[in-house]
């Protein structure tokens, strides 16, 4: 229960992050290089206290498990004042009281600078989110400030797609917008690759990638990864065919497209938040004898734990045909856009991407 409670915990921090960067970025462009947008204040202050909130709910466990020994408050000051993940969820907590009085009272106001104190006060807030990672705990300052590229990266690219889908009044200027947010994006997403590769790197060597689909960590990168692929499937439909609709008709709603494309991060976040949970593999093996293997992995292999076991790729049949499949749902996802289907039958499509691709690798594996 804590579990599932901290993966949507964890996937709606990251909504709240998004929106409150994506309505302080939106608010510094002209009213004709996007559509009319309206995010209110009680929505900002809403987002504010989810950060408050759903970083908070990783700490439960910690608590639970000091209380019969020590009490709730002497085990919540314990966590903190003493422990690193307590102490960044205090640093941010005190952030999100700062940023939660601005909005409150500067609300109203329509410069430049509002939006860029906005802003920064968001970036800060992130710093307490990457104190608190698992990169920081392995790498120290390295591991903070790749974590907090990659974090700030996703909620640029992610809050802007999620203002504009969800708080878009109309579709007024929607060609001026794609062009300057398609470019937002691929730089994002660029960055976003280069510290997610180096992040990953701390705790996992890459030749041992598909070792760690042995665990549950490594089995929620692996789906977190899998998702990239409709990812990028809908980033070349609002980013490219999107345009191309636009011109031959500009009152084509893109706004259903939009939202799928964010429903997708939005798994993303929530593998993301799992991941949060689970042990790194730093050593395999021994993270095997602590948590067993991942239940996922037992419904297709069994396995024994050894020394030096392995997981190799095999390609039959049948994962090569289910690996084929998904290539199929790929594309029909891209041509449900051109055959002007609707944006859920596409959204569909894309999740059977990931369910073919993955069923294709767990039957492609061998572990030796």
């Amino acid at each position: 229960m804590i579990f599932i409670l901290t993966t949507i915990s964890e996937a709606l921090l990251y909504v709240c992050f998004a929106l409150l960067m994506g309505s302080y970025i939106i608010s510094l462009f002209p009213d004709d290089l996007i559509p009319t947008i309206v995010v209110p204040r009680k929505v900002k202050l809403f987002a504010v206290i989810g950060i408050a909130l759903f970083s908070f709910v990783p700490l439960i466990s910690l608590i639970m498990y000091l209380y019969e020994d020590y009490g709730l408050l002497d085990s919540l000051q314990s966590i903190l004042l003493t422990f690193e993940v307590g102490k960044s969820w205090l640093f941010m907590f005190i952030v999100t009281v700062f940023l939660g009085l601005y909005i409150l009272f500067f609300h109203e106001k329509k410069s430049a600078y509002y939006s860029i104190v906005g802003i920064l006060l968001v970036f800060v807030a992130i710093i307490g989110v990457s104190w608190s990672s698992h990169a920081n705990s392995i790498e120290s300052l390295k591991g903070l400030i790749t974590h907090f590229l990659h974090f700030a990266s996703v909620v640029i690219w992610v809050g802007i797609l999620f203002v504009v889908a969800w708080f878009s009044q109309n579709t007024n200027n929607w060609l001026s917008f794609l062009k300057w947010f398609h470019i937002t994006a691929l730089y994002c997403f660029g960055i976003v690759i280069i510290t997610g590769l180096s992040l990953m790197s701390f705790s996992t060597p890459l030749d041992a990638y598909s070792d760690t689909w042995m665990i549950s960590y490594g089995q929620s990168l692996l789906i977190k990864h899998l998702l990239i692929i409709p990812l990028i499937g809908y980033a070349f439909i609002n980013g490219v065919l999107m345009k191309k609709r636009l011109l031959k008709n500009k009152n084509f709603d893109a706004r259903p497209w939009t939202k799928a494309e964010f429903f997708i991060l939005l798994l993303i976040f929530a593998a993301t938040g799992a991941m949060s949970q689970q042990s790194p593999p730093h050593n395999l093996f021994e993270t095997i004898n602590n948590e067993g293997f991942s239940s996922l992995i037992l419904l297709f292999h069994d396995v024994i734990a050894f020394s030096d076991i392995t997981v190799q790729m095999v390609f039959n049949t049948e994962g090569v045909i289910l690996l084929c499949i998904s290539t199929i749902f790929l594309v029909i996802t891209l041509f449900s856009f051109v055959k002007k289907q609707p944006a859920i039958f596409g959204f569909i499509m894309s999740l059977f991407v990931v369910i073919a691709a993955y069923f294709g690798l767990m039957l492609s594996i061998q572990i030796i």
